[in-house]
């Protein structure tokens, strides 16, 4: 059975698991594949209240002896855990065993269930919220203008404040001001909810 999300976002990644019914539950699937020699696994760990993850991993013997973790299922590893290995590497093994399990049909795109999309000022916005397994909620304001530069933010609390700019040479504070008219609109239009003082896209 193929699960299905509301909304989407480009080039994320999950393992294939099933849907099923609606209590607490989490799914873990992977394969394997080689990569210079050395076989690596990769496993989606995929629970239905909230974002799942994967990790990419590689044993000898029993014991793992290399574990990264890619907190989205976006496509890119966040950090690493166990092993010697630097992020970059790590990212560009992960990036080759995505494309090996593209071929074996065991990687699809992900659709993501909280998306909020509008146009403002001429810029195409995408609004993402995040809720992850692995701790915390946080929003992604991905941001196009008229030229297709594409700038990204991000909300680590979901407090209504920009922290970060991931991509894009605008201000913080020019960030923020589109931030600020995006939730407004949001809100308005019943796309976004605040609770408690977070603000997350409503599930459609």
């Amino acid at each position: 059975m193929e699960c299905r999300w509301n909304g989407w976002i480009p080039a994320a990644f999950f393992i294939l698991t099933n849907c099923g019914p609606a209590r607490p539950r989490i799914e873990i699937s992977g394969y394997d594949f080689t990569y210079q020699g050395q076989t690596y696994r990769i496993e989606s760990v995929a629970p239905n209240f909230a974002e799942g993850y994967n990790l990419l991993l590689r044993k000898e013997g029993e014991r793992f002896v290399f574990k990264a973790t890619d907190k989205e299922q976006d496509g890119v590893l966040d950090r690493v855990d166990i092993g010697e290995l630097s992020l970059e590497n790590a990212r560009a093994i992960y990036r080759e065993g995505l494309t090996a399990g593209d071929k074996l049909g065991k990687v699809k795109r992900k659709i993501v269930a909280r998306d909020y999309r509008t146009v403002l000022g001429g810029r195409s916005i995408t609004m993402v919220t995040y809720i992850l397994a692995l701790g915390g909620m946080y929003n992604k304001l991905i941001i196009d203008d008229r030229f297709h530069r594409e700038s990204i933010v991000i909300d680590e609390d979901s407090d209504g404040i920009i922290n970060g700019v991931e991509k894009g040479r605008d201000s913080l504070d020019n960030y923020q001001k589109l931030y600020d008219r995006v939730l407004g609109q949001g809100v308005k239009q019943g796309r976004i909810e605040k609770w408690e003082g977070k603000y997350l896209v409503v599930l459609r």
